[in-house]
C-alpha cells in the first residue's frame, strides 16, 4: 500500500468544528428520536403491551434471532472487503461494530469517518480508503433503493400488487433513473464529474448552512477520484459485492420474519412477500430521510406503518411493534455493546487518524500524510 494521496480532496471549510457543534448535532439526532418514539408512537401503541410480547420470548426463539444478528456481521465485513480486496474479515467486522455505533447516534458522515480511520489504519492508501469508506455506504444503499422494485417483483409473482406498491416501485424507479443518469455522465466524461462534484458541494453547502453547519468545498476533484477507484473496483469486484449485499440484505429480512414469528404473528396473517414489501418500504425511507446513518427512527416507524396495514386485520399493532423492535434489537443494537469497546479501543490508539479522516470526509486537507 502506498501512502501518497495526490488525489485526495483539496477543497476546503469553515474550521469550526468544535466539540460544542458535534455535541449540537448529536442532540439533535436524540431529540427527533424522543420526539418519534416518546411522542408519536405512544399515539397508538401501548408500550407495557408491547414489552410483555416481548419477555414472552422463549430461550430457543432468542437464540434463533441472536445467531441471525451474529451472522450478519461479517456479511457487513464482506461488503468491505468487496472495496477493498485484501481487507480481513475480523478488521472489517471491527470496522462495522465500531462504524455502527457512530451511525446510530450520530448523522452522516459519522460512520464513513470511522470506516475511513480503520482503513487507513490498516495499510490501505487515502484514495483507497476513501473509496471503501464512500462504496460500503454507497452500495448498500443504492441496493435499498431497488428494494421496491425487487418487492414490487415479489408481490406480482404472488398476486399482491395493489395501488401503493404500483406508487413506491413507480417513485423508486425515478430515484434510481436519477442515479443511473448521474453515473452515465460522470462515466465517460472528467469535465462532467467535475462539474457534478461542484454542483454537489454548491448543495450540500446550501442544506448546510441552513441547519447552522459548516459548508463543504468544490467536490469536484473528489468525485473524479472517487469515479475512477470505483470503476476499477466495481469492474473487478462488481460480483462479490453484490453477493455480499444479498447476503446482508437477506439476513436482514429474516431477523425481521424472526421477529415476527416469535410474537406469533403467523404466515396466514402476514405472509413472507408482504414482509418484504414492508421491509423494502421501510429501507427505502432510511435512505430518502436520513436522520441518522442507520435509519433509526424513520425505518422503525415505517415498518411498524406498513406491517400494520399489511398485516390482517386481527393483528395487534402492539405486537407488530414488539416484533420490530427485537428486529431493531438484533439487527443493530445487539453490536451496539461490543462495537463501543472496538470504537472505544481504535479511539484510544488511532486519535489522530480520526481527526484526520473527519476533516478528510468533510473536504479539508489533511494536515500531512499518515
Amino acid at each position: 500500500m502506498t501512502t501518497d494521496e495526490p488525489g485526495e480532496p483539496t477543497a476546503t471549510v469553515d474550521s469550526d468544528t468544535s466539540p460544542r457543534k458535534r455535541i449540537t448535532r448529536i442532540v439533535i439526532v436524540i431529540a427527533v428520536l424522543v420526539v418519534l418514539f416518546g411522542l408519536v408512537l405512544p399515539q397508538i401503541i401501548d408500550y407495557e403491551l408491547v414489552w410483555e410480547a416481548i419477555t414472552e420470548l422463549s430461550l430457543e426463539q432468542l437464540l434463533v434471532l441472536s445467531a441471525l444478528g451474529v451472522l450478519r456481521v461479517p456479511t457487513e465485513a464482506l461488503i468491505y472487503r468487496a472495496m477493498l480486496p485484501g481487507l480481513g474479515i475480523a478488521r472489517g467486522s471491527a470496522a462495522y461494530l465500531s462504524s455502527n455505533v457512530a451511525a446510530n447516534v450520530m448523522p452522516p458522515p459519522a460512520s464513513s469517518v470511522v470506516q475511513y480511520a480503520y482503513f487507513r489504519a490498516d495499510g490501505f492508501d487515502g484514495q483507497a480508503s476513501m473509496t471503501g469508506a464512500a462504496g460500503s455506504f454507497v452500495f448498500p444503499q443504492g441496493a435499498r433503493i431497488v428494494l421496491p422494485v425487487v418487492a414490487f417483483v415479489v408481490l406480482l409473482a404472488a398476486g399482491a400488487v395493489d395501488t401503493e406498491a404500483l406508487v413506491i416501485t413507480g417513485i423508486s424507479l425515478v430515484v434510481v433513473g436519477i442515479v443511473a443518469w448521474l453515473i452515465r455522465l460522470i462515466g465517460p466524461s472528467e469535465t462532467a464529474a467535475r462539474w457534478l462534484g461542484a454542483k454537489l458541494g454548491a448543495m450540500i453547502s446550501w442544506m448546510l448552512v441552513k441547519f447552522k453547519r459548516d459548508p463543504v468545498g468544490d467536490l469536484g476533484d473528489a468525485v473524479v477520484d472517487f469515479r475512477n477507484n470505483a470503476y476499477a473496483v466495481v469492474r473487478e469486484r462488481w460480483l462479490f459485492g453484490t453477493i455480499a449485499v444479498t447476503l446482508n440484505l437477506g439476513l436482514t429480512y429474516l431477523i425481521l420474519v424472526a421477529s415476527l414469528r416469535a410474537v406469533g404473528i403467523e404466515a396466514e396473517q402476514l405472509g413472507l412477500a408482504a414482509i418484504f414489501a414492508c421491509f423494502a418500504v421501510s429501507f427505502f425511507a432510511g435512505v430518502v430521510i436520513p436522520i441518522t446513518g442507520s435509519g433509526l427512527g424513520v425505518v422503525d416507524v415505517v415498518m411498524v406503518s406498513a406491517l400494520s396495514a399489511a398485516a390482517t386485520s386481527g393483528v395487534d399493532v402492539n405486537i407488530i411493534v414488539a416484533a420490530v423492535v427485537l428486529w431493531r434489537l438484533f439487527y443493530g443494537l445487539l453490536a451496539i455493546l461490543p462495537g463501543a469497546l472496538t470504537l472505544t479501543k481504535f479511539t484510544k490508539e488511532n486519535s489522530e487518524l480520526l481527526h484526520d479522516a473527519s476533516r478528510q470526509l468533510q473536504g479539508e486537507p489533511a494536515e500531512g500524510a499518515l
